[in-house]
């Protein structure tokens, strides 16, 4: 330590266990005490951070282990605690991975990232990333802080389209992951520091309660997909279903009386079955369990289908609800069951050409991308939280088409209207 404290090193970093051994404290150096619990979220941290500080730490830090996301709150307590002293608070692993994220928003001097992303570990950003995603140098203790809540979440584009929208509206806002196991004692742990939410898989039902208010399409669908503030009240949103419905209707005109086949019965297909129903649609619903699916059907007032009889039915529109295709070569529907005509529709948008598109347009139907809804329904997300600002489109459908790799000249229907992507 002295060696480098000669050698000139701004900064020294020590465990706090091994200060009892050193005789001499560095001259010019800053001195950082560290303490890590590489198993969990250690012990007493509050006492050990006023000890490092009494030690005479220029820096305090700890990095423990979170197992879920709720245990942020301990560490944005630790920075409410810290005051004007300097802390770095980091929980490792991808539950905690947030902590990094919001390092400038909570105060931290500085905080730990990878140069290369492909040598990144769970719960380790990019230094790239931080910088031009997460603009980590523009935040401080104003910034609003919005972000996804999901089991895996890991996959989600959310971050990238609401960030460039902050960023292009130049607002000072910030959107992270967050992976959430136990949804409930996260938001009770954490929601008097986040602005705003998305929801996805498979949450979107556990917090309605838990709202002040809801809009109607939360109260017809069951489902919910966004949570924003106003002064005094946490209001919960299904954008989903409205984005869903103008996705449909732009192939298909009026759907009334439209035989719809809706796979699975968990958040998004809720929103969309409910929705269809209200516009005099005739639902069916199909599941891997058919005792939930024959719950959603009771609620709405429509009828159950195994898939096995389902594939042979006279259907004019097809949706798949489900995570199966979802980064994968999987199909929720036979390729030899598709008919000329019909429409065919999947929110799932990653990989933007699914499997079951594929084979729909093959035999001559009319595929949707989830895509389009993806997006659609993150406009009205974002428009909510920033209580009317109208969403930059262009900027936040360039981001996302570049991140998988399309030309946005190529693709630039993708988002404004239901253009098939590949029919471009």
């Amino acid at each position: 330590m002295l060696a480098a404290d000669k050698a000139g090193a701004a900064f020294i970093d020590l465990e706090l266990s091994s200060l009892d051994a050193l005789s001499q404290r560095p001259q010019n150096a800053k001195l950082i005490l560290s303490y890590h619990d590489f198993e969990g979220m250690g012990v007493e941290l509050s006492e050990k951070i006023k000890a490092m500080y009494a030690a005479g730490a220029d820096i305090a830090k700890v990095a423990v282990t979170s197992a879920d996301a709720g245990d942020l709150a301990t560490i944005e307590a630790l920075y409410q605690e810290a005051g004007d002293q300097q802390l770095v608070a980091i929980a490792m692993g991808e539950e905690g991975l947030p902590s990094r994220l919001l390092a400038g928003a909570w105060g931290a001097p500085f905080t730990f990232a990878t140069v290369n992303d492909q040598d990144s570990a769970p719960g380790q950003p990019s230094v790239e990333d931080l910088k031009h995603i997460y603009r980590i140098d523009e935040q401080g203790p104003e910034t609003c802080i919005f972000g996804v809540i999901g089991d895996p979440v890991n996959h989600s584009l959310s971050p990238l389209i609401h960030n460039a929208g902050f960023a292009h509206l130049d607002l000072n806002a910030v959107y992270v992951p967050f992976l959430v196991h136990d949804v409930k004692d996260f938001w009770q742990r954490c929601n008097h520091w986040i602005d705003g939410l998305s929801i996805t898989i498979p949450h979107k039902h556990d917090l309605i309660d838990l709202m002040d208010e809801c809009e109607d399409m939360v109260n017809v669908t069951g489902a919910m997909n966004t949570v924003y503030r106003t002064e005094d009240k946490c209001i919960g949103a299904n954008t989903d279903s409205t984005a869903a419905l103008a996705c449909i209707q732009e192939k298909s005109g009026s759907l009334e009386n439209l035989r719809c086949l809706v796979l699975g019965a968990g958040g998004v297909s809720r929103a969309i079955a409910h929705t269809l129903h209200s516009v005099g649609a005739v639902v069916s619903i199909t599941n891997r369990t058919m005792e939930r699916a024959q719950e959603l059907a009771n609620e709405i007032g429509c009828q159950t289908i195994e898939l096995d009889q389902a594939i042979d039915s006279d259907i004019d529109v097809l949706i798949n609800g489900t995570s199966v295709g979802m980064n994968s070569d999987e199909r929720p529907w036979p390729a030899e069951k598709h008919k000329n005509g019909r429409i065919v529709f999947d929110t799932v948008y990653t990989p933007l050409e699914t499997r079951l598109l594929c084979d729909a347009q093959a035999a001559g139907s009319h595929p949707i991308c989830g895509l389009t809804m993806f997006l659609l329904q993150a406009y009205q997300q974002f428009e909510r939280w920033t209580h009317g600002s109208f969403a930059p489109e262009a900027a936040m459908r360039r981001v996302v088409l570049e991140s998988l790799g399309l030309d946005p000249n190529l693709y630039g229907n993708v988002g404004k209207n239901n253009t098939a992507c590949w029919n471009r």
